[in-house]
């Protein structure tokens, strides 16, 4: 294969990788129209479903297109599909859990267990986080970052895929700082996982043990969140004014912590083929 040839399949296999991203961001948009019609209740419940379906639906779309199977991205149950999520899990709530105590300890705040909660409730309020986490694996973590492995070396295709992940939650919202220092970095551990698992099983695990801490603390007592967070004097953190370093902090360690994971295992994984 000459390398003018090279070039063009590196350039299809990149824009088909943007046009996926695309295509589900709009599809995922356009269908959250209908949470509308469902009790507010549900809400987090109906936006995971509605995603999972846009997940399904672009990678369908996008397999047909490209003349592949779900076996070709890695979408199969094997027997350790289960022990993978479970793995990613507790990788998932040990991470976020650190980084929470870096606040905690950088701030000055205190924690209190919500005498208001359960841990039941928290639990069932929280199995939506599954579906939300398991539909951005699919959306960007499936048919994304396998294509992207097929024309790109490795850190070209975690850091495309980490990148439109960020994208992804521009356009619902996030600042540009908060996306691109936020789910940017999380999408290279992400991506890692997949590497690792040969699979989003442990992917999905590890992104729903980040949601799931992330849930279990807040700033007032009358929510399902099993903690509080309170000013060091005890006062409540709802008119409190975080500093630049408080939030510039957690964002920075995750950063640091996904670039140093990725090139040991580039590393590593150069060490072994050669």
């Amino acid at each position: 294969m000459n390398t003018n040839t090279i070039k063009t399949n590196r350039t299809k296999g990149i824009l088909n990788v943007i046009a996926f991203c695309g295509v589900f961001t709009l599809l995922f948009i356009g269908l959250s129209f209908f949470k509308s019609i469902f009790p507010a209740g549900a809400e987090r419940l109906v936006h995971g479903c509605i995603g999972t379906l846009s997940a399904f639906l672009t990678t369908l779309l996008f397999l047909k297109y490209n003349k592949l199977s779900f076996a070709d991205i890695g979408f199969v149950y094997e027997k350790k599909t289960f022990l993978r999520f479970l793995i990613g899990l507790l990788y998932g709530i040990l991470i976020m859990g650190a980084l929470t105590v870096l606040v905690i300890f950088s701030s000055g705040f205190s924690v209190q267990l919500n005498t208001h909660a359960s841990f039941l409730n928290f639990w069932i309020l929280t199995l939506p986080l599954i579906l939300l986490a398991y539909m951005e694996e699919l959306a960007f973590r499936g048919f994304p970052l396998q294509m992207a492995l097929r024309v790109m070396a490795t850190r070209g295709a975690l850091l495309l895929t980490a990148l439109l992940f960020a994208i992804y939650h521009i356009a619902n919202g996030w600042s540009i700082q908060a996306s691109l220092l936020g789910p940017g970095p999380w999408g290279i551990i992400f991506g890692l996982a997949v590497l690792q698992a040969n699979g989003i099983s442990m992917s999905t695990g590890l992104h729903y043990g980040v949601n799931l801490t992330t849930s279990a603390f807040a700033i007032t007592d009358t929510s399902f969140n099993l903690f509080v967070l309170k000013q060091a004097n005890g006062q409540s953190l709802e008119q409190y004014q975080s500093s630049d370093i408080e939030i510039l902090l957690p964002q920075i360690a995750i950063f640091i912590l996904a670039i140093g994971l990725m090139e040991v295992y580039i590393r590593t994984k150069h060490k072994i083929l050669s």
